[in-house]
Protein backbone atom coordinates (compact mmCIF):
# COMPACT_ATOMS: atom_id res chain seq x y z
CA UNK A 1 0.00 0.00 0.00
CA UNK A 2 2.99 1.88 0.89
CA UNK A 3 4.57 1.77 -2.24
CA UNK A 4 1.44 2.17 -4.54
CA UNK A 5 1.21 5.70 -2.35
CA UNK A 6 4.69 6.86 -3.25
CA UNK A 7 4.12 5.59 -7.16
CA UNK A 8 0.76 7.53 -7.16
CA UNK A 9 2.94 10.60 -5.73
CA UNK A 10 5.53 10.05 -7.62
CA UNK A 11 3.36 10.50 -10.91
CA UNK A 12 1.19 13.52 -9.11
CA UNK A 13 4.61 15.08 -9.15
CA UNK A 14 5.69 13.88 -12.56
CA UNK A 15 2.20 15.21 -13.94
CA UNK A 16 2.08 18.29 -12.09
CA UNK A 17 5.91 19.38 -13.29
CA UNK A 18 4.60 18.30 -17.15
CA UNK A 19 1.79 20.58 -16.83
CA UNK A 20 4.01 23.48 -15.13
CA UNK A 21 6.48 22.90 -18.16
CA UNK A 22 4.08 23.33 -20.41
CA UNK A 23 1.76 26.52 -19.25
CA UNK A 24 5.51 28.23 -19.00
CA UNK A 25 5.67 27.21 -23.08
CA UNK A 26 2.63 28.86 -23.59
CA UNK A 27 3.13 32.28 -21.36
CA UNK A 28 3.22 35.28 -24.17
CA UNK A 29 6.94 36.60 -25.19
CA UNK A 30 7.43 40.25 -23.52
CA UNK A 31 8.92 42.82 -25.20
CA UNK A 32 9.78 46.45 -24.33
CA UNK A 33 8.75 48.78 -26.88
CA UNK A 34 10.17 52.50 -26.23
CA UNK A 35 7.76 54.51 -28.15
CA UNK A 36 8.30 58.87 -28.83
CA UNK A 37 6.33 60.91 -26.65
CA UNK A 38 7.23 64.70 -26.56
CA UNK A 39 6.03 65.16 -22.89
CA UNK A 40 4.44 62.23 -20.75
CA UNK A 41 3.16 59.12 -21.39
CA UNK A 42 -0.95 58.87 -22.12
CA UNK A 43 -3.30 58.71 -19.18
CA UNK A 44 -4.74 55.69 -20.29
CA UNK A 45 -1.42 53.80 -21.05
CA UNK A 46 -2.30 50.88 -19.06
CA UNK A 47 -5.71 50.62 -19.62
CA UNK A 48 -4.73 50.51 -23.29
CA UNK A 49 -1.84 47.74 -23.31
CA UNK A 50 -3.99 45.52 -21.28
CA UNK A 51 -6.49 45.38 -24.21
CA UNK A 52 -3.58 45.08 -26.43
CA UNK A 53 -1.75 42.83 -24.49
CA UNK A 54 -5.15 40.06 -24.34
CA UNK A 55 -5.40 40.67 -28.07
CA UNK A 56 -1.81 40.33 -29.09
CA UNK A 57 -1.24 37.44 -26.78
CA UNK A 58 -4.10 35.29 -28.33
CA UNK A 59 -3.22 36.20 -31.76
CA UNK A 60 0.43 35.39 -31.52
CA UNK A 61 2.21 34.84 -27.96
CA UNK A 62 3.08 38.40 -27.43
CA UNK A 63 2.76 41.17 -24.96
CA UNK A 64 4.50 44.42 -24.93
CA UNK A 65 5.15 46.86 -21.94
CA UNK A 66 5.07 50.74 -23.47
CA UNK A 67 7.72 52.37 -22.31
CA UNK A 68 7.25 56.45 -23.78
CA UNK A 69 10.01 58.86 -23.77
CA UNK A 70 11.12 62.27 -25.79
CA UNK A 71 14.37 62.55 -27.52
CA UNK A 72 16.73 63.46 -24.73
CA UNK A 73 15.77 60.36 -22.71
CA UNK A 74 16.04 58.41 -25.88
CA UNK A 75 19.84 59.34 -26.41
CA UNK A 76 20.18 58.81 -22.32
CA UNK A 77 18.83 55.54 -22.38
CA UNK A 78 20.98 54.21 -25.32
CA UNK A 79 24.21 55.57 -24.30
CA UNK A 80 24.14 53.92 -20.79
CA UNK A 81 23.14 50.56 -22.17
CA UNK A 82 19.29 50.85 -20.39
CA UNK A 83 17.70 47.49 -22.48
CA UNK A 84 14.74 47.69 -24.46
CA UNK A 85 13.80 45.44 -27.37
CA UNK A 86 12.29 47.27 -29.68
CA UNK A 87 12.31 51.38 -30.06
CA UNK A 88 10.89 53.79 -31.82
CA UNK A 89 14.03 55.31 -34.02
CA UNK A 90 14.07 58.15 -37.22
CA UNK A 91 15.99 61.19 -38.66
CA UNK A 92 14.69 63.67 -36.13
CA UNK A 93 14.26 61.29 -32.74
CA UNK A 94 16.61 58.82 -31.59
CA UNK A 95 18.53 58.82 -34.95
CA UNK A 96 18.93 56.08 -36.52
CA UNK A 97 21.90 56.07 -38.80
CA UNK A 98 24.27 57.15 -35.54
CA UNK A 99 22.43 54.19 -34.05
CA UNK A 100 22.62 52.14 -36.63
CA UNK A 101 26.18 53.23 -37.43
CA UNK A 102 27.45 52.38 -34.04
CA UNK A 103 25.75 48.65 -34.19
CA UNK A 104 22.99 49.46 -31.66
CA UNK A 105 19.97 48.05 -34.08
CA UNK A 106 19.41 44.30 -34.87
CA UNK A 107 20.73 43.42 -38.46
CA UNK A 108 17.01 41.91 -39.66
CA UNK A 109 18.03 41.93 -43.50
CA UNK A 110 17.23 38.18 -43.83
CA UNK A 111 15.06 37.58 -40.33
CA UNK A 112 12.17 40.02 -41.82
CA UNK A 113 11.64 38.22 -45.36
CA UNK A 114 11.97 34.57 -43.62
CA UNK A 115 9.83 35.26 -40.18
CA UNK A 116 7.59 37.99 -41.03
CA UNK A 117 6.95 37.78 -45.17
CA UNK A 118 3.98 39.41 -44.53
CA UNK A 119 5.32 41.94 -42.69
CA UNK A 120 8.09 42.21 -45.68
CA UNK A 121 5.29 42.31 -48.31
CA UNK A 122 3.07 44.68 -46.74
CA UNK A 123 5.71 47.99 -48.06
CA UNK A 124 7.22 48.75 -51.49
CA UNK A 125 10.96 47.36 -51.78
CA UNK A 126 12.21 51.04 -51.77
CA UNK A 127 10.99 51.83 -48.27
CA UNK A 128 13.34 48.87 -46.83
CA UNK A 129 16.24 49.55 -49.42
CA UNK A 130 15.95 52.99 -48.46
CA UNK A 131 14.59 54.25 -45.50
CA UNK A 132 15.05 51.04 -43.30
CA UNK A 133 18.39 50.87 -44.41
CA UNK A 134 22.15 51.71 -44.16
CA UNK A 135 25.21 50.65 -45.74
CA UNK A 136 23.15 47.52 -47.53
CA UNK A 137 21.48 46.01 -44.60
CA UNK A 138 17.78 46.81 -43.17
CA UNK A 139 18.09 47.75 -39.62
CA UNK A 140 14.51 49.46 -39.04
CA UNK A 141 10.86 48.62 -40.18
CA UNK A 142 9.68 51.72 -42.16
CA UNK A 143 6.52 53.26 -40.47
CA UNK A 144 4.05 53.47 -43.34
CA UNK A 145 2.67 57.23 -43.23
CA UNK A 146 2.75 60.58 -44.76
CA UNK A 147 5.70 59.51 -46.97
CA UNK A 148 7.02 62.75 -48.65
CA UNK A 149 6.54 65.84 -47.12
CA UNK A 150 3.84 68.80 -47.53
CA UNK A 151 3.12 71.84 -45.48
CA UNK A 152 -0.36 72.75 -44.78
CA UNK A 153 -1.64 75.89 -42.86
CA UNK A 154 -4.51 75.25 -40.49
CA UNK A 155 -7.52 78.10 -41.03
CA UNK A 156 -10.08 78.44 -38.39
CA UNK A 157 -12.45 77.67 -40.94
CA UNK A 158 -16.00 79.49 -39.88
CA UNK A 159 -13.97 82.57 -38.93
CA UNK A 160 -12.33 82.70 -42.60
CA UNK A 161 -15.51 82.08 -44.16
CA UNK A 162 -17.24 84.23 -42.19
CA UNK A 163 -15.41 87.41 -43.65
CA UNK A 164 -15.99 86.39 -47.15
CA UNK A 165 -12.33 84.06 -47.15
CA UNK A 166 -12.82 80.69 -49.23
CA UNK A 167 -9.79 78.38 -47.85
CA UNK A 168 -7.96 76.96 -51.28
CA UNK A 169 -6.43 73.32 -51.68
CA UNK A 170 -3.37 74.66 -52.65
CA UNK A 171 -1.54 78.65 -52.01
CA UNK A 172 1.50 80.28 -51.67
CA UNK A 173 3.26 81.18 -48.58
CA UNK A 174 3.25 84.69 -49.47
CA UNK A 175 -0.79 84.78 -50.39
CA UNK A 176 -1.27 84.32 -46.83
CA UNK A 177 -0.74 88.02 -46.54
CA UNK A 178 -4.12 89.04 -47.13
CA UNK A 179 -5.69 87.01 -45.67
CA UNK A 180 -3.76 87.94 -42.31
CA UNK A 181 -4.72 91.63 -43.01
CA UNK A 182 -8.41 90.64 -43.04
CA UNK A 183 -8.44 88.81 -40.32
CA UNK A 184 -7.17 91.77 -38.66
CA UNK A 185 -9.48 93.99 -39.75
CA UNK A 186 -12.28 92.05 -38.19
CA UNK A 187 -11.61 90.28 -35.36
CA UNK A 188 -9.49 91.81 -32.22
CA UNK A 189 -9.41 89.02 -29.81
CA UNK A 190 -6.63 87.39 -31.11
CA UNK A 191 -3.43 88.18 -32.94
CA UNK A 192 -3.80 86.53 -36.66
CA UNK A 193 -0.77 84.63 -36.75
CA UNK A 194 -0.53 83.41 -33.13
CA UNK A 195 2.96 81.08 -32.60
CA UNK A 196 5.49 80.14 -30.19
CA UNK A 197 9.39 80.05 -30.47
CA UNK A 198 9.26 77.24 -32.70
CA UNK A 199 7.58 79.09 -35.28
CA UNK A 200 5.31 77.23 -38.01
CA UNK A 201 5.52 73.86 -37.58
CA UNK A 202 7.47 72.06 -41.06
CA UNK A 203 7.86 75.70 -42.49
CA UNK A 204 11.26 74.60 -43.66
CA UNK A 205 10.66 71.13 -44.47
CA UNK A 206 11.38 72.60 -48.05
CA UNK A 207 14.92 71.70 -47.75
CA UNK A 208 17.05 69.10 -46.55
CA UNK A 209 19.03 70.41 -43.52
CA UNK A 210 22.48 69.04 -43.54
CA UNK A 211 23.84 70.53 -40.38
CA UNK A 212 21.90 72.11 -37.89
CA UNK A 213 19.46 75.25 -39.44
CA UNK A 214 22.58 76.92 -40.80
CA UNK A 215 23.23 74.62 -44.39
CA UNK A 216 20.70 73.43 -46.47
CA UNK A 217 19.87 71.59 -50.29
CA UNK A 218 16.71 72.62 -51.20
CA UNK A 219 14.29 70.40 -52.57
CA UNK A 220 12.92 73.11 -55.49
CA UNK A 221 16.97 73.18 -56.89
CA UNK A 222 16.62 69.30 -57.79
CA UNK A 223 17.01 69.47 -62.10
CA UNK A 224 18.95 72.48 -61.65
CA UNK A 225 22.43 73.24 -62.28
CA UNK A 226 22.88 73.92 -58.45
CA UNK A 227 20.99 70.37 -57.56
CA UNK A 228 23.56 68.46 -55.26
CA UNK A 229 24.97 71.94 -54.01
CA UNK A 230 24.46 72.41 -49.99
CA UNK A 231 24.39 75.83 -49.28
CA UNK A 232 24.02 78.20 -46.35
CA UNK A 233 20.63 79.01 -45.75
CA UNK A 234 20.47 82.89 -46.72
CA UNK A 235 21.29 80.87 -49.93
CA UNK A 236 18.10 79.29 -50.66
CA UNK A 237 15.69 81.74 -51.56
CA UNK A 238 12.28 79.99 -50.59
CA UNK A 239 13.63 79.93 -46.95
CA UNK A 240 14.82 83.56 -46.89
CA UNK A 241 11.44 84.67 -48.52
CA UNK A 242 9.44 83.31 -45.68
CA UNK A 243 11.80 84.61 -42.88
CA UNK A 244 11.43 88.09 -44.74
CA UNK A 245 7.89 87.77 -44.87
CA UNK A 246 7.51 87.20 -41.22
CA UNK A 247 9.58 89.50 -40.59
CA UNK A 248 7.44 92.48 -42.52
CA UNK A 249 4.25 90.45 -40.75
CA UNK A 250 5.53 90.87 -37.46
CA UNK A 251 6.20 94.60 -37.62
CA UNK A 252 2.40 94.75 -39.19
CA UNK A 253 1.25 93.28 -36.21
CA UNK A 254 0.34 89.95 -37.18
CA UNK A 255 2.50 88.18 -34.76
CA UNK A 256 2.06 88.03 -31.41
CA UNK A 257 4.73 90.56 -30.01
CA UNK A 258 6.21 87.60 -27.14
CA UNK A 259 6.64 84.71 -30.38
CA UNK A 260 9.70 84.30 -29.97
CA UNK A 261 10.06 83.66 -25.83
CA UNK A 262 6.85 81.35 -25.45
CA UNK A 263 7.09 77.80 -26.34
CA UNK A 264 3.96 77.34 -28.07
CA UNK A 265 0.49 78.02 -28.72
CA UNK A 266 -1.90 75.76 -26.78
CA UNK A 267 -4.26 73.22 -27.93
CA UNK A 268 -6.92 75.68 -26.21
CA UNK A 269 -6.33 78.98 -27.71
CA UNK A 270 -8.47 79.41 -30.83
CA UNK A 271 -5.14 80.71 -33.37
CA UNK A 272 -6.75 81.97 -36.48
CA UNK A 273 -3.80 79.60 -38.81
CA UNK A 274 -1.35 77.20 -37.59
CA UNK A 275 1.04 75.11 -39.60
CA UNK A 276 1.62 71.41 -40.00
CA UNK A 277 2.94 69.10 -41.98
CA UNK A 278 0.02 65.74 -43.69
CA UNK A 279 -1.54 65.16 -46.57
CA UNK A 280 -3.90 65.89 -48.53
CA UNK A 281 -7.72 65.73 -46.92
CA UNK A 282 -6.24 65.00 -43.82
CA UNK A 283 -7.61 68.36 -42.15
CA UNK A 284 -11.25 68.02 -43.53
CA UNK A 285 -13.41 68.92 -40.53
CA UNK A 286 -10.58 68.20 -38.09
CA UNK A 287 -11.61 70.08 -34.68
CA UNK A 288 -8.47 69.22 -32.09
CA UNK A 289 -7.81 73.02 -31.17
CA UNK A 290 -10.18 74.58 -29.08
CA UNK A 291 -12.92 72.59 -31.00
CA UNK A 292 -13.03 74.82 -33.74
CA UNK A 293 -13.56 73.63 -37.65
CA UNK A 294 -9.94 73.26 -39.41
CA UNK A 295 -9.52 73.80 -43.23
CA UNK A 296 -5.82 72.81 -44.49
CA UNK A 297 -4.47 74.71 -47.42
CA UNK A 298 -1.18 73.14 -49.34
CA UNK A 299 1.79 75.96 -49.69
CA UNK A 300 4.63 73.52 -50.21
CA UNK A 301 4.98 69.96 -51.74
CA UNK A 302 4.79 67.43 -51.97
CA UNK A 303 8.59 66.55 -51.52
CA UNK A 304 10.42 63.01 -50.99
CA UNK A 305 13.83 62.04 -49.39
CA UNK A 306 15.61 59.39 -47.82
CA UNK A 307 14.41 61.87 -44.75
CA UNK A 308 10.95 61.86 -45.14
CA UNK A 309 10.65 58.19 -45.39
CA UNK A 310 12.72 58.10 -42.22
CA UNK A 311 10.16 59.95 -40.17
CA UNK A 312 8.84 57.60 -38.58
CA UNK A 313 10.26 53.91 -38.00
CA UNK A 314 11.58 50.96 -35.42
CA UNK A 315 14.47 49.13 -34.57
CA UNK A 316 15.53 46.13 -32.62
CA UNK A 317 17.95 46.31 -29.80
CA UNK A 318 21.05 44.56 -31.58
CA UNK A 319 21.46 42.73 -27.56
CA UNK A 320 18.25 40.77 -28.29
CA UNK A 321 18.35 37.59 -28.59
CA UNK A 322 17.09 35.59 -32.12
CA UNK A 323 13.57 34.84 -30.01
CA UNK A 324 13.40 38.69 -28.72
CA UNK A 325 13.84 40.09 -32.31
CA UNK A 326 11.11 37.20 -33.97
CA UNK A 327 8.83 38.65 -31.20
CA UNK A 328 9.32 41.96 -32.25
CA UNK A 329 8.88 41.30 -35.75
CA UNK A 330 6.00 39.54 -35.45
CA UNK A 331 4.60 42.16 -33.20
CA UNK A 332 4.95 44.36 -35.94
CA UNK A 333 3.16 42.50 -38.74
CA UNK A 334 0.21 41.89 -36.66
CA UNK A 335 0.00 45.63 -36.71
CA UNK A 336 0.66 45.45 -40.25
CA UNK A 337 -2.09 42.99 -40.97
CA UNK A 338 -4.67 43.18 -37.97
CA UNK A 339 -6.72 46.55 -38.66
CA UNK A 340 -8.72 45.97 -35.43
CA UNK A 341 -5.75 45.40 -33.44
CA UNK A 342 -4.03 48.28 -35.30
CA UNK A 343 -6.99 50.70 -34.25
CA UNK A 344 -6.24 49.34 -30.34
CA UNK A 345 -2.89 50.82 -30.53
CA UNK A 346 -4.14 54.04 -32.27
CA UNK A 347 -6.98 54.96 -30.74
CA UNK A 348 -7.06 52.94 -27.81
CA UNK A 349 -10.65 50.71 -26.65
CA UNK A 350 -13.59 50.38 -28.30
CA UNK A 351 -16.77 51.49 -26.34
CA UNK A 352 -14.51 54.02 -24.23
CA UNK A 353 -12.14 55.93 -26.34
CA UNK A 354 -13.93 55.52 -29.51
CA UNK A 355 -16.76 53.85 -31.12
CA UNK A 356 -16.96 52.87 -35.22
CA UNK A 357 -19.95 54.57 -37.45
CA UNK A 358 -20.50 54.67 -41.56
CA UNK A 359 -19.39 57.25 -43.27
CA UNK A 360 -20.38 57.77 -46.39
CA UNK A 361 -20.12 53.95 -46.55
CA UNK A 362 -16.54 53.91 -45.01
CA UNK A 363 -15.92 52.26 -41.34
CA UNK A 364 -14.42 55.73 -39.59
CA UNK A 365 -13.56 55.90 -35.85
CA UNK A 366 -15.22 58.57 -33.98
CA UNK A 367 -13.31 59.25 -30.71
CA UNK A 368 -14.88 59.92 -27.31
CA UNK A 369 -13.79 63.07 -25.11
CA UNK A 370 -11.86 60.27 -23.19
CA UNK A 371 -9.94 59.30 -25.71
CA UNK A 372 -8.98 62.47 -27.21
CA UNK A 373 -7.96 63.13 -23.54
CA UNK A 374 -6.67 60.15 -22.54
CA UNK A 375 -5.18 58.34 -25.07
CA UNK A 376 -3.96 60.95 -28.14
CA UNK A 377 -0.51 60.95 -29.59
CA UNK A 378 0.59 61.44 -33.12
CA UNK A 379 -0.77 58.69 -35.31
CA UNK A 380 2.79 57.53 -36.00
CA UNK A 381 3.77 56.45 -32.93
CA UNK A 382 2.20 53.15 -32.26
CA UNK A 383 2.57 52.01 -36.16
CA UNK A 384 1.90 52.30 -39.78
CA UNK A 385 -0.76 55.18 -40.25
CA UNK A 386 -1.77 53.28 -43.36
CA UNK A 387 -3.41 50.34 -41.58
CA UNK A 388 -5.28 52.30 -38.92
CA UNK A 389 -8.94 53.21 -39.93
CA UNK A 390 -9.83 57.11 -41.04
CA UNK A 391 -12.03 58.92 -38.09
CA UNK A 392 -15.14 60.91 -38.92
CA UNK A 393 -13.05 64.11 -38.43
CA UNK A 394 -11.19 62.92 -41.38
CA UNK A 395 -11.68 61.07 -44.74
CA UNK A 396 -8.92 60.26 -46.69
CA UNK A 397 -7.72 57.78 -49.06
CA UNK A 398 -4.32 56.16 -48.52
CA UNK A 399 -4.10 54.93 -51.86
CA UNK A 400 -4.89 58.23 -53.78
CA UNK A 401 -2.51 59.94 -51.26
CA UNK A 402 0.71 57.68 -52.89
CA UNK A 403 -0.99 57.93 -55.90
CA UNK A 404 -0.13 61.99 -55.52
CA UNK A 405 3.35 60.86 -54.73
CA UNK A 406 4.05 60.36 -58.02
CA UNK A 407 4.25 63.81 -58.45
CA UNK A 408 6.95 64.71 -55.69
CA UNK A 409 10.14 66.55 -56.24
CA UNK A 410 12.34 63.68 -55.62
CA UNK A 411 15.88 64.38 -53.71
CA UNK A 412 18.84 64.26 -55.59
CA UNK A 413 20.89 63.22 -52.43
CA UNK A 414 19.93 59.89 -52.23
CA UNK A 415 20.40 57.65 -49.28
CA UNK A 416 23.80 59.99 -48.14
CA UNK A 417 24.17 61.11 -44.89
CA UNK A 418 26.74 63.72 -43.62
CA UNK A 419 28.63 62.86 -40.74
CA UNK A 420 30.46 65.40 -39.08
CA UNK A 421 33.24 63.39 -36.96
CA UNK A 422 35.79 65.61 -38.58
CA UNK A 423 34.31 69.13 -38.66
CA UNK A 424 32.76 69.21 -34.66
CA UNK A 425 34.09 71.73 -33.06
CA UNK A 426 32.95 73.89 -36.07
CA UNK A 427 29.35 72.44 -36.16
CA UNK A 428 28.98 72.98 -32.28
CA UNK A 429 29.90 76.31 -32.77
CA UNK A 430 27.30 77.29 -35.49
CA UNK A 431 25.01 75.64 -33.40
CA UNK A 432 25.70 77.77 -30.98
CA UNK A 433 25.22 81.12 -33.29
CA UNK A 434 22.36 79.69 -34.85
CA UNK A 435 20.98 79.36 -31.12
CA UNK A 436 20.68 82.78 -30.65
CA UNK A 437 19.15 83.97 -33.45
CA UNK A 438 16.40 80.89 -34.59
CA UNK A 439 13.32 81.78 -32.53
CA UNK A 440 13.85 85.29 -33.85
CA UNK A 441 14.23 84.09 -37.52
CA UNK A 442 11.32 81.54 -37.54
CA UNK A 443 9.14 84.26 -35.51
CA UNK A 444 9.61 87.05 -37.39
CA UNK A 445 10.95 89.29 -34.64
CA UNK A 446 14.28 89.75 -36.15
CA UNK A 447 14.79 92.42 -38.89
CA UNK A 448 16.88 90.11 -41.24
CA UNK A 449 17.38 92.57 -43.97
CA UNK A 450 19.26 94.52 -41.01
CA UNK A 451 21.12 91.35 -39.17
CA UNK A 452 21.70 88.80 -41.69
CA UNK A 453 25.35 90.49 -42.50
CA UNK A 454 25.85 90.24 -38.48
CA UNK A 455 24.82 86.38 -38.47
CA UNK A 456 26.74 85.62 -41.62
CA UNK A 457 30.29 87.33 -39.81
CA UNK A 458 29.28 85.04 -36.73
CA UNK A 459 29.01 81.83 -38.69
CA UNK A 460 31.85 82.87 -41.06
CA UNK A 461 33.94 83.02 -37.67
CA UNK A 462 32.44 79.63 -35.96
CA UNK A 463 33.66 77.48 -39.24
CA UNK A 464 30.29 77.56 -41.30
CA UNK A 465 32.33 76.91 -44.54
CA UNK A 466 34.61 74.54 -43.29
CA UNK A 467 31.50 72.56 -42.51
CA UNK A 468 30.09 73.42 -45.70
CA UNK A 469 33.43 72.25 -47.78
CA UNK A 470 33.48 69.10 -45.50
CA UNK A 471 29.88 68.18 -45.94
CA UNK A 472 29.67 68.99 -50.02
CA UNK A 473 33.33 66.40 -50.29
CA UNK A 474 31.41 63.70 -48.56
CA UNK A 475 28.36 64.25 -51.30
CA UNK A 476 30.41 64.23 -53.97
CA UNK A 477 31.83 60.91 -52.90
CA UNK A 478 29.27 60.00 -52.71
CA UNK A 479 27.47 60.32 -55.94
CA UNK A 480 30.58 59.53 -57.79
CA UNK A 481 30.27 56.36 -56.03
CA UNK A 482 27.04 56.04 -57.67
Amino acid sequence: MKKLLSLVLVLSMVLTMGLSIAQAAEEPTKIIWWLYAASDAPIDTQLVVDAANKYSAEKIGVEVELVFKNDDQFGLDMNTGVYYDMTFTCDWANDFVTNAANEMFYDITDLVKTATPALYASMEEKYWTNAGSLNGKIYAVPTLKDMASQQFFRFDKDRFEAIGIKIPDYMTFAELEPMLKAYKENYTDLYPLMMGKGGLTGMNNSAQWIAGTYLCSPYHLAGTDRENKIIPFWEDEVVMERYTLLSKWYRMGYINPDAATIESIGSDIRAAIRSGSAWPGYYKGYSSWAGINVEGSCYAGPFMSLATMRGAMNAINAAATEEQAIACLKYLELLSTDRTFRDILRYGVEGIHFNYEEVDGVKAVKRSEQGIKNWSMDAFVTGSVVNASVTTDAIYDWEEIFKGYEKAIISTLGTWSFVGTDVEAEMAACSAVMAKYNAELLTGTIDIEAKLPEIKAELEQAGIYVVQAEAQRQLDAYLAGN
